[in-house]
């Protein structure tokens, strides 16, 4: 399966802050051009900025946005309506969600929603059976653990961890992406991964847009993958 790659904004607000000129629309189209297809943005964009709206990246050319959020900030998502394509609930400071009665919480309080939900969890069968049970879309797992560790051995005992949780979340239906830095050594190992659609190794595609620009950041990370 060739994996889809998604750019997470979330940076460019931090670079944003000491570079006012930062245009996220610019560098969403020069991803694209370079291949991405999910453009993400976490919901503190919409809500504390007045220069990105729900109706600024409704634009031709752009492919799915999805609005992260973090789950202390779910009540901010009704707020967006049907912008965004896709709903990405993390935990807090991005790790994986570890109270999913929170993410039942909201779905029930929201009455069910139009967009798709994604959720990073661990890449356990608890989680992965509960959210399923919840009826989300997406079980997104962390590349944090595999991208840190020091071995080859620990590194191929994380990746058929990864594997095993992919298998285990298509017989409960649900699709599944993969979240976080990989390097340049990583790529190709979980592009091997049954089942995984996406990718958003967000440090990485920024460090090679830093050195490259945004559609050559993209594609240059596409041939990483194989």
């Amino acid at each position: 399966m060739i994996l889809r790659i998604g750019l997470d904004l979330e940076p460019g607000l931090h670079i944003a802050r000491a570079v006012p000129d930062l245009d996220l629309l610019d560098i969403a189209y020069g991803a694209v051009h370079g291949g991405a297809q999910i453009i993400m943005l976490p919901v503190s964009a919409f809500v504390t900025s007045a220069s990105y709206t729900p109706d600024l990246f409704r634009r031709p050319g752009l492919p799915v946005l999805a609005v992260k959020t973090e789950i202390e900030d779910l009540d901010r998502i009704s707020g967006l309506g049907s912008a965004p394509d896709r709903i990405f609930i993390t935990g807090e400071r991005g790790r994986p969600v570890e109270d999913l009665a929170r993410v039942a919480a909201f779905m029930a309080r929201t009455g069910g929603t139009d967009q798709e939900i994604a959720v990073l969890i661990e890449p356990e069968a608890a989680p992965l059976k509960e959210i399923s049970r919840l009826r989300a879309h997406w079980a997104v797992f962390s590349t944090e653990r595999v991208f840190g560790l020091s071995t080859l051995a620990e590194t191929q005992e994380e990746i058929a961890r990864l594997t095993s949780a992919t298998l285990a979340a298509s017989h409960v239906r649900l699709r599944t992406a993969l979240f976080g830095p990989t390097g340049r050594h990583l790529p190709q190992a979980l592009s091997r991964i049954p089942n995984v659609e996406e990718i958003y190794p967000t440090p990485d595609l920024w460090a090679m847009a830093l050195r490259s620009g945004w559609g050559q950041a993209v594609s240059e990370y596409r041939s990483l993958l194989g």
